[in-house]
């Protein structure tokens, strides 16, 4: 029974509930573009997009920084 509560709050800790109030329009506007279904689906994909463009701007950050080792791709 231990071993049965242990998964049930491991499950909690990996999905998060949260209620958030969403501008309609905005949503619907999102929802027609990418042909999404769910409301959940819409916002994972766009926090999966937000993270994605956050991290290519970290490298962008990086462009000139870094020296490549050209002779590691050979």
């Amino acid at each position: 029974m231990a071993f049965w509560l242990e998964c049930v709050y491991l499950l909690k800790k990996m999905c998060m509930r949260t209620n958030i109030d969403i501008d309609d329009d905005l949503m619907a506007r999102a929802r027609k573009l990418s042909n999404i279904k769910t409301k959940k689906a819409l916002v994972e994909e766009a926090l999966r997009l937000y993270i994605t463009i956050e991290n290519q701007k970290k490298l962008i950050d990086l462009w000139g920084k870094i020296e490549v080792d050209e002779k590691a791709y050979e």
